[in-house]
């Protein structure tokens, strides 16, 4: 898998990626961390959330689509709730796995951008996350796509 620093959101708009995907709690919130940058930077990605149910449990493991112009974003719902203290988590593995398999099969052939998805507001272990992303990145190159891991910084 290709790993970067830089703003996932700026080189989506530059065009370097076809969808990006975020990870999502089930709260129909998306008010902090990455997920508030889109609320504001993509509205499109915050009304395709508002459509669900808050609070559905159900969400795990499922994800929305919003547009960007011609960018895709995923809102994947990788987890309940948001942490409530630093180390605490929440992050849903099981539905992480599907949830990238289906992207794989419906995305395969284009450009994915993520970020730290899972490592961040989740609490999620990033020794139990990178396998998942790394197989994922495979399969998206069997397909002729890519996956990229953004980590914010220069």
């Amino acid at each position: 898998m290709k790993t970067v620093k830089g703003d996932l959101l700026a080189m989506a708009k530059a065009g370097e990626f076809d969808i990006i995907v975020q990870g999502c709690n089930c709260h129909n919130v998306m008010g902090s961390g990455i997920a508030r940058q889109i609320r504001d930077q993509f509205p499109d990605a915050w009304l395709a959330d508002q459509e669900t149910l808050p609070g559905d449990r159900n969400k795990l493991g499922r994800y929305t689509i919003g547009m960007g112009g011609r960018l895709v974003i995923i809102n994947a719902y990788t987890q309940y709730n948001t942490a409530k203290y630093q180390g605490q988590d929440v992050f849903e593995y099981n539905s992480f796995e599907n949830i990238l398999e289906n992207l794989a099969i419906r995305f395969g052939k284009y450009r994915i951008g993520l970020p730290m998805i899972g490592m961040g507001l989740a609490g999620g272990d990033p020794a139990r996350i990178m396998p998942m992303l790394e197989k994922f990145a495979e399969q998206m190159a069997e397909a002729g796509g890519t996956a990229t891991l953004v980590e914010f910084g220069q």
